[in-house]
């Protein structure tokens, strides 16, 4: 019984991924009977409150019951629904006899829920056309496209905001940050100019660090707390250009150049990290440098950043090492740059900085 209790969060929020597989489990092995199941397997629960009952069920029976509920979850067909499991026990089974301790694994890190329908809301702020005196985003174009595409396949309900003065921008964060989120994850994709006091609308005024991260803290959206919330935002962060460093490659791979004629900036101040817990900001660069912006294909961050999850969220790999990817691509592009005569190479550098406290894959609906 102490098993059971002493991992009883890692067991919640491992299981939790697919209640409904476990309890199917326990049923068929007569740790709980039909009418348990039947009680536990409430409509309007969510599968978090599912799996804390039958885990209080499983306990309130006693130690032959929690010995009989650890071998099952070291089971193969357990184990290769919930991959976590397989870090966390010992290679050998617990006896029905007596309630061994289960053995985690030094660097075994609990996952986010991630199992809801859809799986939460992404809404995406592209603003291409400005209002005189200042430029047009070419390319942006591509890059909403490309997101709406990834996070739809994903299981995200998507909404596509275009052209945004700044209260307009802040009315739409106020307005996401008051809904109830029923999902496990909240997207927020911010593509824009910026200046020194934040990201512009197209009129040229500018919405805040606070205006962006604190609608969503727990204060302000309680429905949100312990979930993830993910910004990723497509802008530079000052004027310097990033010049390259001379280096020997032992792979004979050839950076990718391109010319200036075809990219433009986003210049934009750091937006910092909200102290709040759970949250993940991506950004296109470093601060003090410039990100670049095909004005046809779309930006080097953004479209990377598609082309990864696509490829890598199907084999399970966490968005943080899945941007460590969009950074080691992206680290590998040039862009010739002509100052005063001068021809330059440079570069950018994406950067990610989190408060999340558990990995978070994005499993789309037809990937669990």
């Amino acid at each position: 019984m102490q098993t059971v209790l002493e991992n009883k969060v890692f067991l919640m929020n491992t299981l939790s991924a697919d209640a409904s597989f476990i309890l199917q489990y326990v049923q068929q092995d007569e740790i709980i009977t039909s009418r348990e199941y039947n009680n536990l397997n409430h409509p309007h629960h969510t599968w978090e409150k599912i799996v804390t009952n039958l885990l209080d069920t499983v306990i309130r029976k006693g130690n032959k019951t929690c010995c009989k509920f650890v071998d099952l979850l070291q089971k193969k067909e357990i184990q290769d629904t919930f991959p976590l499991l397989k870090q966390f026990f010992m290679p050998t089974a617990t006896s029905y006899n007596q309630d061994e301790p289960i053995q985690a694994a030094a660097s075994a890190i609990a996952e986010y829920k991630f199992s809801s329908i859809p799986r939460g809301f992404c809404i995406i702020i592209n603003n291409v056309h400005f209002q005189p005196p200042y430029k047009d985003r070419y390319g942006a174009d591509s890059d909403g496209e490309s997101l709406q595409e990834v996070f739809k396949w994903l299981g995200f309900s998507v909404s596509v905001y275009k052209n945004k003065t700044s209260e307009e921008m802040k009315d739409l964060l106020k307005m996401f940050s008051n809904k109830h989120h029923d999902g496990d994850c909240f997207v927020c994709c911010i593509l824009s100019h910026g200046t020194i006091d934040g990201v512009c609308g197209i009129d040229g005024a500018t919405i805040s660090r606070d205006d962006i991260f604190c609608p969503f803290s727990g204060n302000s959206c309680p429905s949100l707390v312990s979930k993830p919330k993910v910004f990723f935002i497509q802008a530079c962060r000052g004027k310097e250009h990033h010049p390259a460093a001379e280096v020997q490659s032992d792979n004979n791979e050839d950076m990718e150049t391109e010319d200036e004629a075809s990219l433009e900036t986003d210049a934009v101040q750091m937006i910092t990290l909200p102290d709040d817990a759970d949250f993940l900001v991506a950004r296109s660069t470093i601060k003090g440098y410039v990100s670049f912006r095909d004005t046809i294909n779309g930006s080097w961050f953004i479209q990377s950043l598609c082309q990864q999850l696509r490829t890598y969220c199907p084999m399970g790999e966490d968005v943080q090492t899945i941007l460590l990817r969009v950074n080691e691509e992206i680290s590998k592009k040039t862009c010739r740059y002509n100052e005063k005569g001068t021809v330059k190479i440079i570069k950018q550098m994406p950067i990610h900085k989190v408060t999340l406290r558990k990995k978070l894959v994005f499993r789309g609906p037809n990937q669990q």
